[in-house]
């Protein structure tokens, strides 16, 4: 806006030079007619003449840029041309040679070396040509030789004029090419600070975005942590009471092997009482074996004393038959002996083997509590790790603000520079 309000206001100053030109040239017009009327001259003429030259500096309006200087320091230097010829036989005809310096300060005014290279020479030519052909229409005096020493008196001064209008014209050129470099530079250094106030807008919203997602995103995990820290909490807990439940059950074990270990050798006591038993057994069929043969001795005994010993033959019948069932009881009391030693056998052994299982679970049961130990720590350890993280999302959230602030701070201080620049 700066950079804009400044080209704006050296057009407008380069308009208003050509404009001031203009309105000299066109504000001439009634200055000859008026002259003519003074000394008493032809109006009529004088004024059409200053129509046309007031005409050509109106063209100038509608001409190329080039074009337009030239006009209209013609159509002044014109008007000079006229009003010193309206005032031919007067006495200020002499005085009104002054207009023509008035007219190149004019002129000088546009800025435009061709247009002042233009008005010197037709003053020149004017003054010349005139004084040499028509000096009534310049000078007073019919005088050839005063004439052409005031002509050149009247050139020397007008080229003294020129060459310092011209030398402050190249110095106003040179100046105001200076100062055009310098809006240049100006406006290449409002643009390059426009353009890093706008990639500072936008690093610093950029900034705000990131910050905004960081907190959000840290609040989220700080939600996230202290969820995992509860439930690392309650594993913990859980590991504790596991390892608590583990403990009994490693008791128990311990204890169920110690009963396993008297089961077997109640076993192998049934296993020696079975033994015995069988010895026994064998003993009660010898016994019968030698009853029973006893009693068939007795039975042939009695047979040979005839009827004396029928009595005796009948008690030595059922001797014999209690013998016989007391060989078939032992046999059945053997055959149960032997089952049951197979089954105290088989139960011996599905004793013993369960013993080693219960070995091998107390083993299993040490090994977990030993995991169940570590896991509990390592619960611990991650709770308390947890807690730290946590503790450091908040400093991270902290940090956020203040970068969020520090950005918003700088936003303020960049709209203030962008309001001091405008």
């Amino acid at each position: 806006m700066k950079r804009d309000g400044q080209v704006s206001g050296a057009v407008g100053a380069a308009s208003a030079d050509m404009r001031a030109a203009w309105i000299a040239a066109m504000g001439a017009l009634p200055v000859a007619p008026l002259a003519a009327l003074l000394a008493g001259t032809g109006v009529v003429p004088v004024l059409i003449a200053a129509a046309v030259l007031s005409g050509i500096a109106a063209l100038a309006g509608r001409a190329v840029a080039a074009a337009r200087p030239l006009l209209v320091a013609f159509a002044l230097v014109g008007h000079c041309i006229l009003f010193t010829a309206a005032l031919t036989g007067h006495p200020w005809q002499v005085d009104a040679h002054m207009s023509f310096f008035a007219v190149l300060a004019i002129v000088a005014t546009m800025g435009s070396v061709p247009a002042l290279v233009l008005a010197v020479v037709v003053t020149a030519v004017h003054h010349l040509v005139l004084g040499l052909l028509v000096p009534a229409m310049i000078y007073p005096s019919a005088d050839w030789a005063e004439n052409l020493a005031r002509t050149l008196l009247h050139a020397a001064v007008v080229l003294a004029e020129a060459a310092v209008l011209l030398l402050a014209m190249l110095v106003r050129a040179r100046a105001q090419r200076e100062v055009d470099e310098g809006r240049q530079r100006l406006s290449a250094s409002v643009d390059e600070a426009q353009a890093a106030r706008d990639a500072a807008e936008r690093a610093r919203e950029s900034a705000v975005r990131t910050s905004d997602h960081i907190r959000d995103e840290g609040r989220r995990a700080a939600t996230a942590v202290e969820q995992v820290a509860a439930a690392a909490e309650q594993a913990a807990r859980h590991a504790a009471d596991s390892r608590k439940l583990v403990s009994r059950v490693r008791d128990e074990a311990e204890q169920s092997q110690g009963t396993v270990k008297r089961t077997v050798e109640a076993m192998g006591a049934i296993r020696e009482s079975s033994s015995g038993i069988s010895a026994i057994v064998e003993m009660i069929d010898e016994i019968a074996r030698r009853t029973d043969l006893l009693a068939l001795n007795a039975a042939v005994e009695s047979a040979r004393a005839g009827e004396a010993g029928r009595g005796f033959a009948v008690v030595a019948n059922e001797v014999r038959k209690l013998a016989q069932q007391s060989a078939d009881a032992t046999t059945r009391i053997r055959e149960l002996v032997s089952s049951s030693g197979r089954r105290v056998e088989e139960g011996a052994k599905l004793v013993e083997e369960a013993g080693t299982a219960l070995l091998r679970i107390a083993g299993a049961i040490s090994d977990l509590d030993a995991r169940m130990q570590e896991i509990a720590e390592g619960a611990a350890e991650q709770s308390s790790g947890l807690a730290q993280v946590n503790v450091a999302i908040g400093r991270l959230d902290a940090i956020s603000e203040a970068d969020n602030s520090a950005a918003q701070r700088a936003a303020r201080h960049g709209q203030d520079w962008r309001r001091a620049a405008a």
